[in-house]
């Protein structure tokens, strides 16, 4: 049951890779101009889209990447925003070898393994120290959906032409701290996220790639993560995907079956 014992990877998303791969995508810039006009119309088309992505259902590949080892599972992914995950690890015919659900402010966490459950609130570094990922619930939602809200308080600082067509947009805060770089395609999709702490030190990288129409809208098929902190690259790859599905009552809750629930053990997350 080792997918069981590497639950917290399935919260997140890349291919193929080695540890550094995630830094090995970036696109140069260029000298060509890029208008102020259009690269705010392309930062707001980006979290305009936020609004047609809401939900995503769907089953991927996915891998990890890291100073703990490697590993390789099959996930069941349902999203909604602003926080809401239900994630399964699945095993040998498709059965749930470990199941995290969470609305954002309270998680649930259930090990076929040794039929252990686990709940408490949220709190700062629970996918840290579950995975060696540090995104929130809100962030991970967002990232799953290819949906980058707003942050309030940031402007555009610069925008250059990439040497395969694209632009990048360098986002920074009051202060003229880069926060936020957002690269997009020759088409305006969505191409590279990456956030930055105080003192511009890279928090994570985002990579989206294989974009296909999903009833209308543009959606990446692949997307990579990199966290520098913990030196782990985290990729997946949907095999099968809805946006926008209607949910069942109850699916951000931890429902199993009768012959897997376990005794009820609570505590405080930790």
């Amino acid at each position: 049951m080792k997918h069981a014992r590497w639950l917290g990877v399935l919260l997140l998303v890349a291919a193929t890779a080695c540890a550094t791969s995630g830094r090995s995508h970036l696109h140069g810039t260029t000298s060509a101009p890029v208008e102020p006009e259009r690269a705010q119309a392309l930062l707001q088309s980006l979290h305009s889209s936020a609004a047609e992505r809401q939900r995503l259902r769907g089953v991927a590949s996915l891998s990890f990447d890291g100073a703990a080892g490697s590993v390789r599972s099959k996930q069941a992914i349902v999203v909604e925003l602003p926080s809401h995950l239900r994630i399964e690890v699945l095993g040998f015919l498709s059965q749930a070898v470990a199941v995290l659900v969470t609305d954002g402010e309270h998680f649930e966490l259930f090990r076929a393994e040794d039929r252990s459950r686990r709940n408490g609130a949220v709190y700062p570094g629970l996918l840290f120290e579950v995975a060696q990922i540090d995104l929130t619930p809100e962030e991970a939602a967002g990232l799953l959906l290819g949906a980058v809200p707003e942050t309030p308080g940031l402007r555009i600082a610069s925008a250059a032409g990439l040497d395969d067509g694209g632009v990048r947009l360098d986002l920074v805060d009051v202060g003229g701290t880069l926060r936020q770089r957002i690269d997009f395609d020759s088409s305006g999709r969505l191409q590279r996220v990456e956030a930055y702490a105080q003192g511009e030190r890279l928090l994570w990288s985002a990579e989206y790639k294989d974009y296909h129409d999903l009833s209308g809208i543009d959606f990446a098929h692949e997307i990579e993560l990199w966290f520098p902190s913990s030196q782990t690259q985290v990729g997946l790859v949907f095999k099968q995907v809805e946006l926008n599905p209607t949910l069942p009552a109850g699916v951000f809750t931890l429902q199993l079956p009768a012959a897997l629930a376990p005794p009820s053990r609570t505590g405080a997350a930790g």
